[in-house]
Parts: C-alpha cells; structure tokens; sequence
C-alpha cells in the first residue's frame, strides 16, 4: 500500500498565512482542549528563538474541489502552533528566566534580523492527505504504541518551565561531559535526564540541606521554586566551584575510583560543599579548602576505595577486614542512603 503521509517543513509565516486566510483548524474534535501555561508558552518561543527543533506537527490537509480551497487540521500540534501564532500577534513576552536579551519586548518590538529568524523557523510536520477520522485515531493508537513511559525526571521537565528547571537543566547540560568522562553517569541515563534529577538533588542539598532523595521530596521543590529559585546565580556558581575543587583534588583519578558512583559521588560533592560555605543543618566543623590540601584530601579519599575494594573481596569475610572506624563508615554507606534509586 501506498504511504498516506508526506512530511516536509513548514514555516511560521506558512502557518500565519493559513490562519489570516481561514485555512487553519486549531480545534478539529480530536484535539485536546488543555491550555499550556504562560511559562510553557514562552519555553517554546525560546526554542525556536535558538534555532532548537521541536516535536514534529501532525496535520490533516483536505482539497474541497468545488470551492478550490484546502482545509489544514491540526491533529497533534495545536498548543505549539497557537503559541507561535499568539506571540507573533504581540500576545505575550519570553520570560526573563528563558531568555533576558528579549523578555522586555513584544514581537513587533524586535530587530528584524530576529523577527526573520522566528517567521522563518520551519516545523517538521507530518501531512495526513484527505485521511479518514477512523485512521487519525489509528494513527494516535499506534503512536502511542511506541512511546517510551516517561520517568519521574523527563515528567518534571515536562510540567515545569520556571526558574528551577532552567537552572537544573542549563547546569546539567553545561556538566554533561564531566558525568559521563568520569563514569559518573552513562551517556543513556543522561538521555534519560538522570543528570537533571541528580543536578537538582544537589542544588536541594545546597539550599536546604540533604534531604531524602526520594521523588516526592524532589517534585515539591520543582513546585516551591517554579517561579523563583531562591539564590540562583549564587547555587549555581557554588556548584562551578565545588566541580572544580573535585577535579583539582582528584585530577584524573575520579573515573576509576569508587567516588564516582552516585551512590558516593553525592556525599562526597557535599562534602566539599560543606567546607568551602557550609551544609544548612550540618554542625561538622569545616575549614576551606586550598590548593595545597589537595593531595591530603586525595589521600584521605583513597581510603574509600580501600573500605570499598575491601568489600569486594571474596577471600575473607568483611568484618575481618575492616577496622572500626571503616566498619562504621561502611554501615551508614550501605545501609542509610536514599539518594540512589
């Protein structure tokens, strides 16, 4: 059988003249009817300011011969598209938390350099000819059919678009090389925005002190925070240093040490975190941290792969191995941690 469907590209202006000349169904009776905050509207227009890709449109196109004029459905699309359409009428500003360079103007306030960027940005759209209401629906079951079960991270990231998300999401792409250079992170669980739900355990850490890293705990804070991240630019800096006092201390050694697993890679960024600006809620005394502690600090770290690799042997029993004060540290590792799921 024949394919059904063309994709091709279309552009804003394409969907701007389809709407000025009633050619545009933004409401066909398969379409949700959800409303996309003013914060997912301005995440999308900042996409498309940056010249990133979107998901693709799915749009019925039908001919009327009599009238020689073509009817365009939105089947799967219609918030994206009325986004655009609303922003390019001067409906709403970006927000500042996306993009600062053009949160103080409307579109028609712009430099006509970017105006052409957006109209020109192009959507890759998937063009369902002359189809049947039966086969749309077809078409959305198998679909979904493929479509991987969103985890507790990518779900975060697609219901919040305020201050924290930007900043957990900038950073950890910013830190993208460093988690899977040094094991830390596989390159499949960053896809899977391990390394988002890991960044904003962290900057929790940093905030308030360590709390239980369960999903709960970390849905709260996205939803505390939407609106504004308390100490944003500071959190964020103070993680760029932590990261560097990391490498500095463990130079090109984190990669094969058992620090670099999230299990322990956690305790040990608070850790240091805690020396150079102090944990909220932990008394331990703390002293900052140079470049000349380096090599002591390297060595006292050297002591954890140790306790681990002791733990790994199959020649003699743990508790044989292990000291008191390595059996207690050992305990609380493997049987008090909640950061790791």
């Amino acid at each position: 059988m024949a394919q059904r469907f063309d994709s091709r590209k279309q552009s804003v202006l394409d969907f701007m003249h389809w709407h000025e000349n009633g050619e545009l169904d933004l409401a066909p009776k398969f379409q949700r009817r959800s409303v996309w905050s003013p914060r997912a509207q301005s995440y999308l227009i900042d996409t498309i300011v940056r010249g990133k890709p979107i998901p693709k449109i799915f749009m019925r196109q039908e001919v009327n011969p009599k009238t020689r004029k073509t009817r365009r459905e939105i089947v799967d699309g219609q918030q994206r598209i009325r986004t655009v359409l609303s922003y390019v009428a001067d409906g709403f500003k970006i927000s500042s938390v996306h993009n600062k360079e053009l949160s103080t103007k409307f579109f028609s306030g712009l430099d006509d350099e970017t105006k052409k960027d957006i109209l020109s940005y192009e959507f890759t759209v998937d063009l369902l000819q002359n189809m049947e209401d039966s086969d749309i629906y077809d078409i959305f079951a198998r679909l979904n059919t493929y479509s991987v079960t969103l985890n507790a991270q990518e779900l975060r990231h697609s219901q919040h678009f305020g201050d924290f998300r930007t900043s957990v999401s900038n950073t950890s792409t910013e830190f993208s090389r460093f988690w899977s250079a040094n094991h830390i992170l596989t390159d499949k669980a960053i896809l899977r925005m391990r390394d988002a739900e890991y960044v904003a355990d962290l900057f929790i850490a940093m905030s308030v002190g360590i709390r239980a890293g369960d999903r709960k705990v970390i849905d709260n804070y996205y939803r505390d925070w939407d609106e504004t991240f308390p100490n944003r630019t500071s959190i964020e800096n103070r993680f760029r240093d932590v990261i560097d006092n990391i490498g500095g201390i463990m130079d090109d050694s984190l990669a094969t040490s058992s620090l670099s697993s999230t299990r322990l890679f956690y305790p040990f960024f608070c850790t240091i975190y805690h020396m150079q600006y102090g944990l909220t809620g932990f008394d331990h005394p703390r002293e900052k941290i140079k470049i000349p502690d380096y090599p002591k600090i390297l060595a006292a770290m050297s002591v954890v792969d140790d306790i681990i690799e002791k733990e790994k042997s199959e020649d003699t029993k743990l508790k044989d191995l292990l000291n008191a004060e390595e059996a207690t540290f050992y305990k609380a590792y493997s049987e008090h941690w909640v950061h790791t799921r």
